[in-house]
């Protein structure tokens, strides 16, 4: 507070009787107009009200005798003592066209029932002010001076603001609003902006050959097309479109965006339980039976979730950038017969780290860099004479694919070189993500 004093004592400030002179000088000023240019002046105060306070101050210089020059349609229903003043009735406020004193309400209205369609609590409102009256502002400013003033669009969202929380009872909210109006005073035409729902729970993938999200055809982008044989994606479902199904109809939200903690590759089972956020865009309600939810998803028989609740955009990060170990159960087929003695080698992989080339199969859409995880726990089962089955736990980000593969050389030490065989088949799960916990 004591700053902000300073920093009005030091600089040169206009007086407020002679501002308003200047406001009042070429036309006739409704209150909100007037009292807007001194909004930062006292507080506990609408700007109408300063308006009329102002309006009378000049009104008591007028009537004691002082000589001002000023559009006489200002005084307008005010009674003098002493001064006749011949008082015709204003036109319209030459800055908002009579916008606070004939539209405000009517407009408030429309928004309140506009937002009838929608479940919130929180609410914002946004204008697009027309240019004329943009610069109808600019040219006051630079008459009377910008000191203490608020743009008119402010005092607008925030006036509409207070009708519609009388009206339905919710709370304006600059921060974080479910829903926010945009209206266009010249068109008068509102739009509504909603705030994304996002639910957090964890997911198991039972089958394979589905992906976590969807895949749209770029081809077609999304159209249909021959290659995708008219769907429009490349695979019939995938783990969002189960999630996303009752969320988006409950919601009545328009479509949904996966983020997941890491995914697993097509033809890999999750069975451990991967964390995850979906996100509803532009839904109308949002108060959703999660449990009821749950219920309805778990219907599937290729997808289950557990913990479903709310969550924030904020958790979307934390989730997206979470590393979790995990937990791999792969059976491997070799080209060859394996050697017994050979499996002993594996041994010395636990607790190695492993360097890994971006793997050939995703070289198309990753960066080429060289990544080195850990490989924590290996334990190695033979099968029979080709085929072993190994249980890996490792730091989140290595490829396992590859660890058995060799992908080529590009990832060493690996075991398909250690066991001197070449990898024919790899059938993967995931059967445990590892809390941090």
């Amino acid at each position: 507070m004591e700053e902000r004093t300073k920093k009005v004592q030091n600089k040169k400030v206009q007086k407020v009787d002679e501002k308003a002179l200047r406001l009042l000088k070429y036309g006739y000023i409704c209150d909100n107009c007037l009292g807007r240019q001194f909004a930062e002046l006292l507080t506990g105060l609408s700007n109408r009200e300063r308006g009329k306070i102002i309006r009378h101050y000049i009104a008591f210089m007028v009537d004691s005798g002082e000589g001002v020059d000023i559009d006489a349609s200002n005084f307008y229903g005010i009674k003098f003592r002493n001064m006749k003043i011949e008082q015709k009735k204003p036109n319209k406020c030459k800055l908002c066209k009579n916008f606070f004193l004939e539209k405000i309400d009517g407009l408030a209205k429309k928004i309140a029932k506009k937002m009838s369609g929608y479940e919130y609590s929180t609410f914002l409102i946004g204008t697009v002010v027309p240019s004329d009256l943009i610069r109808l502002e600019e040219k006051i400013w630079e008459e009377a001076g910008i000191e203490f003033v608020e743009p008119i669009k402010n005092e607008i969202n925030r006036e509409v603001g207070k009708r519609i929380e009388k009206t339905t009872g919710k709370r304006f909210d600059i921060d974080l609003p479910d829903i926010t109006a945009i209206v266009d005073l010249e068109t008068e035409r509102v739009q509504m902006q909603t705030r994304s729902l996002y639910i957090y729970g964890k997911y198991q993938k039972l089958a394979r050959g589905i992906p976590q999200t969807k895949w749209i055809c770029k081809e077609c982008s999304g159209k249909g097309c021959v290659k995708c044989k008219g769907l429009g994606k490349l695979y019939k479902t995938s783990v969002q479109e189960i999630i996303e199904k009752p969320l988006i109809k409950t919601a009545k939200a328009k479509k949904s965006k996966m983020h997941g903690a890491g995914r697993e590759d097509i033809d890999a089972r999750c069975l451990g339980k991967r964390p995850f956020i979906i996100e509803l865009l532009k839904p109308k309600k949002r108060r959703l039976d999660l449990k009821n939810l749950q219920a309805q998803i778990n219907r599937s028989k290729k997808v289950k979730v557990s913990g479903l609740r709310d969550a924030t955009k904020k958790d979307v990060q934390e989730v997206k950038k979470s590393k979790y170990d995990k937990t791999y159960l792969a059976e491997v087929v070799f080209s060859r017969s394996i050697n017994k003695k050979r499996v002993k080698l594996l041994r010395p992989l636990n607790g190695q780290t492993i360097s890994q080339k971006t793997p050939t199969r995703v070289a198309h859409r990753r960066a080429g860099l060289v990544r080195k995880r850990k490989l924590k726990k290996l334990i190695a089962k033979q099968i029979d004479e080709k085929k072993i089955e190994l249980k890996i736990t490792a730091e989140s980000g290595l490829y396992i694919k590859e660890l058995i593969s060799g992908d080529n050389g590009r990832t060493e030490p690996n075991i398909a070189k250690l066991l001197e065989n070449k990898v024919k088949k790899i059938r993967l799960d995931v059967i445990k993500i590892h809390s941090k916990n």
